[in-house]
């Protein structure tokens, strides 16, 4: 996974795909200002690559986010995140979800 995001203050995120040949705006994702800095760096990241298998997905549109409680995963400590999205484009709906690591949430905290 390819860490090619563009985050400049006030700028939104800009995420690139690991293969360079997909590139996902957090503009084209409605509701996406709900979610945690960590939380949509990783959205931001399944987009791209899900764009890579298909160029005509998205924008998008978050219908609803859910963040489980905190367990342990291989002695670290994880909260599974779900996001339930829209693409518009496609009018399909789809569940993205991973784990966000205790590490990040503090990293996440602090900046």
């Amino acid at each position: 996974m390819e860490r090619s995001l563009k985050e400049e203050p006030g700028e939104p995120i800009v995420v690139k795909s690991k293969m360079g040949k997909a590139t996902v705006n957090e503009t084209e994702i409605r509701g996406i200002e709900e979610l945690t800095p960590v939380e949509k760096k990783h959205l931001l990241l399944q987009l791209s690559r899900d764009r890579t298998k298909d160029s005509s997905a998205g924008s998008w549109e978050i219908v609803e986010v859910r963040r489980e409680e905190w367990k342990t995963v291989k002695a670290t400590l994880v909260q599974p995140v779900e996001i339930d999205i829209r693409d518009t484009g496609k009018n399909e709906l789809f569940r993205v979800w991973f784990d966000i690591t205790k590490l990040e949430r503090e990293i996440e905290s602090v900046t």
